[in-house]
C-alpha cells in the first residue's frame, strides 16, 4: 500500500513535446534516418550527414535506393528492412571510404504494413582503425616474443662465424656478396656445423638486418599444429583460436629473413604450401578472406641430401629448385680444423663469462681436442666447453680433465702429421697474438722465446 501511495503522490515529469523529439534527433551523436513504407528519405539528421558526409537537403524525397547507385552507401538496408518486416543490421562502406554499423527497425500501421524504417548509424572507422593497429601491434609483440625465446634458446646470443680456416673464410665471402641481395641461400651440413650462426650471418650482412630474423623448425613443428603455426589463423577459425587470431610466423618474418631451419623434415602438403607463399610472396591465415604480400628474404637449412630426397618422392623437386638458388656446404670440424682452436677459445670465454670463472685450456688439452673427430660438430664442442667449466675444478683445464682419450691429430684432407702440427702451431700463436698485440707479450704467453715466435711466423719450426 505505502509504495503504491508513493508511487502516486510523487510528482509526474511532463510529457515529451515535439520540440523535445525534435530537439534529440537534431543533437543525436548517433545518425538517424528515417524513410517510409515505399523507401523515400523523410529525416536525415545532422549525425547522419556527418556519419555518411551527405546534406539533408539533397537526399530527402529521394529512394534510399539512388543513394546505393550513386555509391553513396553500400548497401542500403531500408529495402530489406521493408521486404523482411523484421530488424536488419549491416556493415556499410560510404564513398569516402568510412565504415557504418547501421540497424534499421520497422514501425508498422493498423494493416501491418510496414509504414516508417528508422535506421540507427554510427561510425565506426577509427575502432576498425584501432583494432587494426592493436592486431598489428600483437603481431610484432608475437615476433618479439619469438626472436627473444630464440636467443634465450641458443644460450650464446647471435653471435658471428668463427672464419678463421680457409674454407670457412670463402664461405663468409660468399655469404657477404649474397647478403646484398634477396637471393635464396640453401645450408646443407651435418647437424651441429653451424648452420644457423651463418644463417644470421646472411641476416646481418643484409639491408634487413634491422628487420626481423624468424626461425622456423620444420622437424619440430607438431603435425596437428603445423600450419597453424606456419601461416596464423583468424578469430573462429577453429575450435580453440584465439580470441582476435594469430599471426603465423612466416607472416611475422614480413620485411625481414625466414629461416627455414630442417627444410627437409616438412610434410609434403606443406611443401605445396610454403611453394606457393614463396613463388606468389603473398600470405593467407586459415579461415582469411584476404592475402596478405610478404616482403621477405628466404635462408633454408637442412642436414639431409636433398636432391636424393627429391629422387625417392620425399621432397618436392620444384621447392628444391625454388631454394637452390645460392647452395652452400658447411663442412664438418674434422674437415676444417683450422676454426677448432678459435672456436674453443670462444666457447670457453662465453661460459667463463656466464658462469663467473676463469678456466683455461692447457696446450696438450688443445691439441687433444683439436685432433678429436668432434661427430657432434660445432654443438658437441660447445657442450664439451660448458661441462669442463663446471666441473673441473682447478683453473687450468688439462688432457686428464678430457672425457676424450689424448691423441696424435688424425687426417684431415689428407693433410701430412707435419702439415697438421704447423697448422696447429700458426692457430696457437695467431690467437695468442690477437689477445696479446706483440710478440714479446704472446711469446710469454706461449711459455716460448721471442725468437721462437719470430722463426714460426717466418716459416720455421718451434724450437726444442
Amino acid at each position: 500500500m505505502g509504495r503504491t501511495r508513493a508511487t502516486r503522490d510523487t510528482p509526474q515529469p511532463p510529457p515529451l513535446s515535439e520540440r523535445d523529439f525534435g530537439e534529440i534527433v537534431r543533437n543525436s551523436f548517433d545518425g538517424i534516418f528515417v524513410a517510409d513504407g515505399e523507401g523515400r528519405t523523410l529525416l536525415v539528421n545532422p549525425g547522419c550527414e556527418r556519419n555518411y558526409d551527405i546534406r539533408a537537403a539533397d537526399v530527402v524525397g529521394r529512394p534510399v535506393s539512388d543513394l546505393e547507385a550513386d555509391g553513396i552507401i553500400r548497401p542500403v538496408i531500408a529495402p530489406r528492412v521493408i521486404a523482411s518486416g523484421e530488424r536488419v543490421t549491416a556493415i556499410q562502406r560510404t564513398h569516402k571510404g568510412k565504415t557504418i554499423f547501421a540497424t534499421g527497425i520497422p514501425l508498422f500501421d493498423e494493416a501491418g504494413r510496414v509504414r516508417r524504417v528508422i535506421i540507427n548509424s554510427r561510425d565506426t572507422t577509427e575502432l576498425d582503425q584501432l583494432q587494426a593497429e592493436l592486431s598489428r601491434i600483437r603481431g610484432d609483440l608475437a615476433r618479439a616474443q619469438t626472436e627473444v625465446a630464440q636467443l634465450r634458446e641458443e644460450g650464446q646470443g647471435a653471435g658471428g662465424p668463427v672464419v678463421h680456416g680457409e674454407t670457412t673464410r670463402r664461405i663468409a665471402d660468399l655469404l657477404r656478396r649474397v647478403g646484398g641481395s634477396d637471393a635464396t641461400v640453401l645450408l646443407t651440413g651435418e647437424s651441429g656445423v653451424g648452420k644457423e650462426v651463418f644463417a644470421r650471418f646472411v641476416h646481418r650482412e643484409s639491408a634487413r638486418s634491422k628487420a626481423p630474423f624468424i626461425k622456423i623448425n620444420c622437424g619440430a613443428l607438431p603435425r596437428d599444429l603445423i600450419e597453424s603455426e606456419l601461416f596464423g589463423y583468424e578469430a573462429g577459425a577453429f575450435t580453440g583460436a584465439q580470441r582476435g587470431g594469430k599471426p603465423g610466423m612466416i607472416e611475422m618474418a614480413n620485411t625481414g629473413t625466414l629461416f627455414l631451419d630442417e627444410i627437409g623434415e616438412l610434410p609434403l602438403d606443406m611443401q605445396v604450401k610454403l611453394l606457393h607463399v614463396l613463388q606468389d610472396r603473398i600470405i593467407a591465415r586459415l579461415g582469411a578472406t584476404r592475402s596478405i604480400p610478404l616482403d621477405i628474404r628466404v635462408v633454408a637449412a637442412t642436414n639431409r641430401d636433398l636432391a636424393k630426397a627429391v629422387e625417392t618422392g620425399a621432397f618436392r623437386g620444384d621447392l628444391f629448385y625454388r631454394l637452390n638458388v645460392v647452395p652452400v656446404v658447411v663442412p664438418p670440424l674434422r674437415e676444417r680444423r683450422d676454426d677448432i682452436l678459435p672456436l674453443l677459445r670462444q666457447a670457453l670465454a662465453s661460459f667463463n663469462a656466464q658462469y663467473c670463472t676463469a678456466k683455461q685450456l692447457s696446450h696438450a688439452a688443445a691439441r687433444t681436442l683439436v685432433a678429436h673427430d668432434w661427430p657432434g660438430n660445432i654443438r658437441e664442442l660447445r657442450n664439451m666447453v660448458e661441462r669442463l667449466v663446471v666441473t673441473v675444478s682447478h683453473d687450468v683445464i688439462d688432457v686428464g680433465d678430457l672425457a676424450i682419450p689424448a691423441a696424435a691429430p688424425r687426417g684431415a684432407g689428407g693433410a701430412s702429421l707435419e702439415e697438421q702440427v704447423r697448422r696447429f702451431e700458426m692457430a696457437l700463436i695467431e690467437d695468442a697474438l690477437r689477445r696479446c698485440i706483440t710478440t714479446r707479450a704472446a711469446a710469454r704467453d706461449l711459455r716460448v722465446s721471442q725468437s721462437t715466435i719470430v722463426r714460426k711466423l717466418k716459416g720455421g719450426g718451434f724450437a726444442a
